[in-house]
């Protein structure tokens, strides 16, 4: 009878978190700690090759112009970085002439991974692979740190590195958001450690995590074996070290920290970072109120957490210092305020309904022509994966309580409100007009990529509830989710005419003209809704009829783990596939290329060779759809068009008014010797001089090239000048079609009235790129102009070795009275700034680094004391 009772009771099997681990210096190999972070890197590398192995293993590369405009300008910056010896913070060929640093552009030298990186066979591509097998690492070191399951812990972070958002960043050419947003896990997991296990906050959240498993031993104490938190990254056991050595440990995480908050900052993307500080201070400030005893020590740890933030941006000062004085001179520091201003900063809104994209991924379309949801356009939906959605889901409720858990939920749902932007206001405004830069950000939606990381760490807590909860509670939930996943699949093929017709009748129309064009349009956006649900549905099916207690005979413990483990990730490859890959019924256009039609259209073509052999200097006018192309850079040929985000304010109302440079007047004024178009042009003051193929990656291009006559030099004395009132009046006499270059305005507030001077001699003239040397000579006082970007904050005068006035001139370009005589004037690019932040960044990841090996040596060196003693 007894053996009955006890066969009755028997509790069905359970997986089990590891054993804990203890410390290499407790007698325990360190490959027993190390083999499975490298079991999990190589997992992350070979979802990574086998999602890109079109790049790694077939000669292709994408051809997305966000990819392939940059490349353009960074091969001719790196040329002019090895002629001149130094690094580049100017270049002459876009807008005609814009900063590198201060733009947020040309930093990879700044980077100082990339010291390492660059020094492997990779390319840009393999660098932000690589970048993405880090983000995937960095999720499994987090959950690891409270001891879940090693499947539950792979899991979370190969759904954070295999999030659509992270697919289309890479393959729509947006490296640097990928790659800065690649350090937001590793960033809370250096949180958690400055704030170690001497906190009430672990314990709790490590007991929530490992369910089931009894944490007192036979006496009732609490057994730290049993909790396994591992916020060390090798030992299992909870913290008690003395308080010498836990500040010693706490001064080397603080480093740890400060490392990884200056590299995140180096890779520049301020929005993305801007959300990580976001998580970052809010799981701070949750650590600090929750765990700490008492004053002093709760002193002590945001001490640690303060130097660790300021000693990261000082490590990020090589592209700060500078580029936080551009911002007042750049088109972005536009967003100061205004209703102009909110319009800029909340395009890109995620419409409340269009969150449904998270369960059905083609319900709005899967970007480009099919797309019909309420942003401007995009290229991919957000989609978190269907099976994670349901993981994550399953670990919230199941581990509300834990402090990480809740804190993990409640910053998804300030991300969801943030990223409503115009289509739900106050918490947006509240941000908007109160937190620090986020006025200057204009898409809201890109704060979703905090809901993808976290829901992706909320699917490992779930899954390691799955694999501990009693199967007598899985029941009815896997009952109902199997049944209305069947039921769905059910419906829509039996009523899929129905459900066609009625997504029809709410299809806005195409932005196709052809009627055909437009029916297949609404063709193809109806099947991606179908096609989404029934995957969807199947994959809900699967992960419910698996986990069915029934099955735990035939797939228990690690096997359950690794199925949904498989599927989860085989959704989301699924999904990234049509990404990287569109397939020819989606009317997408490819992304994919060889790279050997890429490496021909940067090479030099005929139009760019005549061009490049005519003498100059002098500007091109690219026309149309050309005025974006960089290439012509690569022959250091220096347009007035181009393509950058953070252009100069001042160009930016330039081409604003005067419809994107089509004025004769506008283009004389900035030296434009010829003019490249993609069809014929008519016009008395055009003459053909060349007609030819502009090699691109989208194909050869027609293109004739017209000499514009009458062009004003790159220098020249003006005889009259003119204040002029208000910046209309400016333009208006600029802009008047004329071919006299002798006669420009300034602003009225500096200069009254009209003013006539000499016309001087230019003797010779030398210019780098970062400099420009003149020597004139002029009878009586005279006026020299040179047709050079106004840019006062860097680009300082110097005549005959002492500073003077430079003035805006025509709206523009830059202008400095010359007295009588013969004399030299120089301008020069200021680097000053830039060189600072340099040696500020070098001396802070040097002391970030000794805070890590001095904190390591020291408390592994009062450990052994303490035990000797």
């Amino acid at each position: 009878m007894p053996e009955k009772s006890a066969k009755q009771t028997k509790q069905p099997k359970r997986v089990k978190p590891d054993k804990p681990v203890t410390a290499p210096s407790s007698g325990i190999p360190a490959k027993k700690v190390v083999l499975p972070y490298a079991a999990a890197a190589a997992a992350y590398l070979l979802l990574a090759l086998a999602l890109y192995y079109q790049l790694v293993f077939l000669p292709m590369t994408f051809s997305a112009p966000d990819s392939l405009v940059p490349m353009a300008s960074s091969i001719a910056l790196d040329r002019l970085r090895d002629a001149s010896g130094h690094y580049p913070l100017w270049q002459p060929w876009t807008f005609a002439g814009m900063p590198t640093v201060e733009a947020f552009s040309y930093l990879g030298g700044l980077y100082y991974p990339n010291l390492l990186i660059s020094r492997l066979p990779l390319g840009d591509i393999g660098s932000q692979i690589l970048h993405l097998c880090f983000a995937g690492l960095g999720g499994y070191a987090l959950l690891r740190t409270f001891r879940l399951h090693h499947a539950a812990a792979f899991l979370g972070g190969a759904a954070f590195m295999l999030n659509p958002y992270m697919t289309a960043m890479l393959v729509h050419g947006h490296g640097s958001q990928l790659m800065t947003a690649a350090y937001m896990p590793w960033v809370l997991w250096a949180t958690l450690r400055v704030f170690d296990t001497r906190s009430g906050f672990y314990t709790r959240s490590a007991r929530g995590a490992l369910g089931t498993l009894d944490s007192r031993g036979s006496s009732g104490a609490l057994d730290t074996r049993a909790l396994g938190l591992d916020t060390r990254g090798s030992s299992g056991a909870l913290n008690t070290r003395a308080p010498g050595l836990d500040t010693l440990a706490s001064l080397g995480d603080a480093g740890m920290l400060a490392i990884l908050l200056g590299f995140q900052l180096q890779r520049a993307h301020v929005q993305i970072a801007w959300y990580t500080w976001m998580l970052m201070g809010l799981l701070a400030l949750l650590l600090l109120v929750s765990g700490h005893k008492t004053v002093k020590e709760s002193l002590k740890k945001a001490g640690f957490f303060a130097s660790a933030c300021a000693v990261g941006i000082a490590i990020s000062a090589a592209v700060y210092l500078p580029a936080s004085e551009y911002a007042a001179y750049s088109v972005r520091g536009m967003a100061g305020g205004g209703g102009a201003a909110m319009e800029y900063a909340t395009m890109w809104s995620m419409h409340p309904v269009e969150l449904l994209t998270f369960l059905v991924p083609g319900l709005y379309g899967f970007g480009g022509v099919t797309y019909w949801g309420f942003m401007p356009f995009t290229d991919f939906p957000h989609y978190a994966g269907i099976v994670v959605l349901l993981l994550a889901l399953a670990g919230f409720v199941a581990r509300r309580r834990d402090p990480f858990v809740l804190f993990l939920g409640g910053s998804t749902l300030l991300a969801l409100l943030i990223s409503f932007g115009s289509f739900f206001s106050p918490v947006f405004d509240l941000f908007y007009k109160f937190a620090p830069l986020f006025s200057r950000f204009r898409v809201p939606s890109m704060v979703l990529i905090v809901a993808g990381l976290n829901l992706s760490l909320l699917a490992g807590f779930g899954l390691h509830w799955l694999l501990e909860a009693p199967e007598k509670s899985l029941r009815i939930p896997l009952k109902s989710l199997a049944l209305a996943a069947a039921l769905v699949i059910v419906l829509i093929l039996l009523a899929g005419e129905g459900f066609e017709g009625f997504f029809r009748s709410i299809f806005p129309p195409p932005p196709v003209e052809n009627f055909d064009l437009a029916f297949m349009v609404n063709k193809v956006r109806w099947e991606g809704i179908r096609d989404s649900v029934i995957m969807s549905s199947l994959f809900v099916a699967l992960v419910a009829g698996l986990a069915w207690p029934g099955m735990r005979k035939f797939l228990s413990g690690s096997k359950l783990a690794a199925v949904i483990v498989v599927l989860a990730i085989g959704d989301l490859l699924l999904l990234n596939a049509k990404i990287v890959s569109p397939p020819e019924a989606s009317l997408r256009s490819p992304v994919l290329v060889q790279r050997q039609q890429v490496e021909t259209a940067l090479a030099p073509d005929d139009v760019t060779s005549f061009l490049a052999s005519q003498k100059g200097p002098f500007r091109i006018y690219p026309i149309g759809p050309l005025f974006g192309e960089n290439k012509f850079a690569l022959s250091g040929i220096e347009s007035v068009g181009g393509y950058h985000p953070a252009k100069l304010r001042n160009y930016e109302e330039f081409l604003r008014r005067t419809e994107n440079l089509s004025s004769l007047a506008a283009l004389r004024m900035l030296n434009v010797s010829y003019v490249v178009s993609p069809a014929e042009v008519q016009h008395a003051d055009l003459e053909p001089v060349k007609q030819g193929t502009l090699r691109l990656v989208s194909g050869d291009v027609p293109a004739w090239v017209y000499r514009l006559k009458a062009g004003c030099p790159r220098a020249w004395f003006a005889t009259t000048v003119t204040g002029v009132q208000s910046r209309d009046d400016l333009f208006a006499q600029v802009l008047q079609d004329g071919s006299d270059c002798r006669s420009v305005y300034v602003d009225g507030a500096e200069w009254q009235g009209t003013r006539r001077f000499a016309e001087g001699t230019i003797q010779s003239m030398q210019r780098t790129a970062e400099s420009l040397t003149l020597k004139v000579s002029a009878p009586s006082e005279a006026f020299l102009v040179t047709s050079e970007i106004f840019y006062p904050l860097r680009w300082q005068a110097i005549l005959d070795g002492r500073p003077v006035f430079t003035q805006e001139v025509n709206g523009l370009i830059r202008g400095v009275r010359i007295p009588a005589g013969e004399h030299e004037l120089t301008f020069t690019y200021d680097r000053s700034d830039f060189d600072k932040g340099r040696y500020v960044s070098l001396a802070a990841f040097g002391v970030a680094v000794v805070m890590v090996v001095g904190g390591v040596v020291l408390a592994r060196a009062g450990g052994k004391k303490k035990q000797v003693s």
